[in-house]
Order: structure tokens, then C-alpha cells, then sequence
């Protein structure tokens, strides 16, 4: 309630946030090199700290704790943005149509793929989809997308793991046969 004295553990958690909360986010920069994306990150450590806030000693000693914290979902996050920009660019290549030249068999094939993707991507949720085409379509940053829509980072890079797994699920058996075109027809 407003008005009522913070518990020992809340002042602490409030201490502790405002002594590390910039220099954690200015860590998390360096490794990332979005400021919006470190500050969702710093706030994940603080949020999982505050959940475990009685496992935990809030004092000096949690220094490393943090610094290790953010560091570990930094890895993280750069690990998802890899496999997440690998498979994208596969799909990106052919729904850009940046191909030149097809024989008859490739043509079909991608037309067909190209009809997968459509249908895919009309089948994801609305936001989902809506997520996906500001991201893939208008070339929107994630930290874009989430300033566009009103949401959290957290949010977009949610609704585009999503997007991405169930594009790879519907398009499984076509991206195994173009990459094969693919490498047959760059040689």
C-alpha cells in the first residue's frame, strides 16, 4: 500500500538496483551494442533476483553475481540472434526473389516455396504476423517494432522465435531441396 514503511529486503533490492542498474546496462552495450536490448537485459537479472530475493543476499557481494548474470544473457541473446539470422536468411534470399536464373525444375520448386511462405506466414497469429512483416518486410529493428507497437523488446524477439519456429516447421521439407538447388546452381 502507498504510504506504508519498505520491508529491509525491498530497500536493499532498491539500493542495489540504483548503484548497478546504469553501470550492468553499459556493460550489457558492449556486448550487444543496443541500449534498449541490454536495458530488457539488465532487467531480467534484476527481476530474477528479486524472485529469488530470499536465496539471496542482497549486499556487495552480489556484484559478481550480476556482472556474470548479464554477461550469461548477453551470450544468450547473441546465440538466438545467430540461429535466428542464419535460418532468416535462407527464407530472406528466396522471399526476396534475389535468384537469377532457374531452369524449369527451380522454378516450379520456388513457386511452390514461395506459396509455402505466403501461406505461412498467413497463418501465424495476427501480432505474430505483424511482428514478422515489420521486421522482415519494412526492415524495422526489433527495438523498432517494440517502440512502433507499444510492447517490450522481450516481446518482438518472442513473437519472431515463434514466427521463425513455425516457418521452419511448414518449410522443413522445401529447405533441404533449395539449398541443394542452391549450391548446384552457384557452382
Amino acid at each position: 500500500m502507498i504510504g506504508e514503511p519498505k520491508s529491509n529486503e525491498e530497500l536493499a533490492f532498491e539500493l542495489l538496483f540504483r548503484k548497478y542498474y546504469v553501470l550492468l546496462c553499459g556493460f550489457a552495450n558492449k556486448f550487444i551494442a543496443n541500449s534498449a536490448e541490454s536495458e530488457e537485459i539488465v532487467q531480467e537479472v534484476f527481476l530474477s533476483i528479486w524472485k529469488k530475493k530470499d536465496q539471496l543476499k542482497l549486499d556487495e557481494k552480489i556484484r559478481p553475481y550480476l556482472f556474470k548474470s548479464v554477461q550469461n544473457l548477453c551470450f544468450n541473446f547473441l546465440e538466438h540472434r545467430k540461429v535466428v539470422d542464419s535460418y532468416y536468411s535462407v527464407i530472406e534470399l528466396v522471399y526476396k526473389n534475389q535468384f537469377n536464373e532457374f531452369n524449369t525444375y527451380e522454378s516450379v520448386l520456388y513457386s511452390e516455396f514461395q506459396q509455402r511462405v505466403d501461406q505461412g506466414i498467413n497463418s501465424l497469429p495476427e501480432q505474430c504476423r505483424l511482428i514478422f512483416n515489420l521486421s522482415r518486410q519494412e526492415g524495422l529493428k526489433y527495438a523498432e517494432i517494440a517502440e512502433r507497437l507499444g510492447i517490450s523488446v522481450k516481446t518482438v524477439e518472442t513473437q519472431m522465435s515463434r514466427a521463425l519456429s513455425k516457418l521452419k516447421v511448414e518449410l522443413k521439407d522445401y529447405l533441404v531441396i533449395l539449398i541443394v538447388c542452391l549450391f548446384f546452381s552457384s557452382n
